[in-house]
């Protein structure tokens, strides 16, 4: 027989055992179920071993438990808080934007203002500027008709412009002219206030039919030319019938070679003769090519033999004519103002010794030569016989004869010719 039967049968507590084993399986299954507070406090302390991370992935995963709810209301809030802040700033950048583009706006309204305001002022500053030259020189209606885009030429504008420029009331400087010259070429000079300045109106010099007139009725104007053999036998009868009165004849010229020969005008005396007989005023002139104060009084010796071999009695003056020569090699064409001085003075002397006072000299110039050559002194003791093809004469000096053109047609003369007024 075993032993488990024998404890039964002979244990007196076996039934109660039974029952309070019976009742202590029963409550630990119960207990296993409901989860203990014990239990729940472990658990709790097993959760917060996992960290705050695993909770919150949880959580978020999830979104079911209160703090994930919380991170998924913060998540929302926050992106909430973008958007509002977002939008705000983009109403922020609008504003900027629209306060840019309304700056812009202005900056280019300011500046066109501006732009308006310097144009303006320009234009006040030109007219201003235009008036007080054309005030000062009368050149009003060659500036309007080229402006207006008339017949007058550009370089007759500006001649005009720059000698009403010359003109200007301005002392605060030294006055300059740009000035045209016969080939064209523009130069600018510095006017020398102590030369006798030019009492001309430049607006009275009229051209009709081909001759220049001064209409001005304070002066007495005539008409003249100048020759030379190059114009062949000349009808002064005709001449004189044209209208012209006096006239300026060549009586000898040095060549412009190395040998710088003298010669004597091979027309000179029958000029002389034949234009004073015809009722014509006459003077002469000498061809320069001197390169010193000896052969400028050769040049004088030869002008006083010819003029006193034609028995003429001059009404003109003797002129000097020292030129240079523009389009080929010349021997006086690097001359200095100081020798040009030297010379024109040993000129005049030498006439004034073997002539006296019965003959007059005086010199023959244009712009380049009064702007590079003759002093103040030298234009201030001469009456000038000024030479300038433009349509008015843009020299600020004084001069009593204008040569206007070499390119005149003259009844009586074959081919083209000096034409010459004589304000007096």
């Amino acid at each position: 027989m075993n032993s488990f039967s024998s404890h039964r049968q002979f244990c007196p507590f076996f039934p109660a055992a039974m029952l309070f084993l019976l009742l202590c399986l029963t409550g630990c299954t119960g207990l296993s179920a409901g989860s203990s507070p014990a239990q729940k406090s472990s658990a709790a302390a097993a959760s917060s071993d996992a960290g705050p991370a695993s909770m919150t992935a949880a959580a978020t995963e999830t979104g079911e438990t209160a703090d994930g709810k919380t991170a998924a209301a913060k998540t929302e809030e926050a992106a909430g808080g973008k958007t509002a802040a977002a939008t705000e700033t983009g109403e922020t950048a609008d504003s900027k934007t629209a306060a840019a583009k309304t700056g812009e706006t202005a900056g280019a309204k300011t500046a066109a203002a501006a732009k308006t305001e310097e144009t303006a002022a320009t234009a006040a500053a030109t007219a201003e500027e235009t008036t007080a030259r054309e005030t000062a020189s009368g050149i009003a209606s060659t500036v309007t008709t080229a402006a207006a885009g008339g017949t007058a030429s550009a370089a007759e504008t500006a001649a005009a412009a720059t000698t009403a420029a010359a003109a200007s009331p301005d002392d605060s400087g030294p006055r300059l002219l740009k000035y045209i010259d016969a080939w064209q070429e523009w130069h600018t000079m510095e006017v020398d206030p102590s030369v006798d300045s030019c009492a001309y109106d430049p607006d009275l010099f009229i051209e009709e039919d081909g001759r220049m007139t001064y209409a001005d009725d304070r002066y007495e104007v005539l008409r003249g030319l100048d020759v030379s053999e190059h114009q062949g036998y000349i009808d002064w009868g005709a001449v004189a019938e044209a209208g012209y009165s006096f006239a300026f004849i060549r009586v000898g010229y040095r060549g412009y070679g190395a040998d710088g020969i003298l010669y004597e005008d091979r027309a000179a005396v029958d000029n002389l003769q034949r234009a004073k007989a015809a009722g014509l005023k006459v003077g002469t002139y000498v061809f320069s090519q001197a390169l010193s104060e000896e052969e400028a009084r050769e040049e004088a010796r030869l002008a006083l033999r010819v003029i006193q071999s034609s028995g003429v009695e001059t009404d003109l003056p003797l002129m000097y004519d020292p030129e240079l020569i523009k389009d080929d090699w010349g021997r006086a064409n690097e001359i200095s103002r100081d020798q040009v001085v030297l010379n024109t003075a040993a000129f005049q002397e030498e006439i004034a010794k073997e002539a006296g006072p019965d003959l007059k000299t005086d010199i023959y110039s244009n712009l380049p030569w009064e702007h590079h050559y003759f002093d103040a002194e030298t234009m201030n003791r001469n009456e000038i016989w000024y030479a300038d093809y433009e349509k008015k004469p843009q020299t600020p000096y004084h001069f009593t004869w204008w040569q206007y053109t070499n390119e005149g047609s003259v009844p009586g003369i074959e081919g083209r010719v000096d034409l010459n007024l004589w304000i007096r």
